[in-house]
């Protein structure tokens, strides 16, 4: 059985339509990825897997599942900053994260919005380190009989409303004698190939 079958499952269930009206549109997970930047350091998170569900043309459902296990920082060179890139990216999944305990994020759309050709504005719930936050963003989507494309906008998301506190300037931890802090607010680009199944 495919993946995220049970979307368009429960969508049948819930409206009696039948199921051949919808389409599954399943993430390339090799080069779709998710972007960010906070202070200095800017990087990139690896999906797991994903998709969306369309009714007919209407995109009415999507769950992603995006790997925290897998960031990965950009801005340097991890050959000549080996030993720096390995402590900063250690210190985002094991201290910030907390990856042995919540090793994945879920984003699960709950409502589409045209804005504009082509753009639309996805509202969602978003679980991670143990809490759901609903979040919002806008987003260009391309899609044609065999695959699309979603690329968003930048947007901003606070860490602290998911309980990720560490080096927080809102709640400094006692065991960091330098008294150092990493701003709370990361900002977010999401960038997905879908192909139809």
């Amino acid at each position: 059985m495919k993946k995220f079958l049970f979307i368009i499952l429960l969508i049948k269930t819930l409206t009696g339509v039948q199921a051949q009206q919808y389409s599954y549109y399943k993430a390339d997970t090799l080069v779709s990825n998710v972007l960010w930047k906070c202070d200095k350091h800017n990087g990139k998170v690896q999906l797991l897997q994903g998709g969306f569900v369309y009714a007919g043309d209407s995109l009415s459902g999507g769950r992603f599942i995006i790997d925290l296990q897998k960031i990965k920082d950009l801005d340097m060179s991890s050959k000549q900053y080996t030993t720096a890139v390995m402590i900063l990216e250690n210190t985002l999944k094991n201290e910030f994260f907390e990856v042995g305990t919540y090793p994945y994020a879920v984003f699960d759309l709950v409502d589409v919005k045209p804005v504009g050709t082509g753009r639309y504005e996805l509202t969602g719930d978003l679980t991670m380190h143990g809490n759901t936050v609903c979040i919002s963003f806008i987003a260009g989507i391309k899609k044609n009989e065999n695959d699309m494309v979603l690329e968003s906008e930048r947007f901003i998301i606070d860490r602290t409303d998911w309980g990720v506190y560490r080096m927080s300037p809102k709640r400094p931890y006692s065991d960091d004698e330098n008294g150092w802090t990493v701003p709370d607010k990361v900002e977010i680009k999401i960038n997905l190939k879908l192909q139809k199944e």
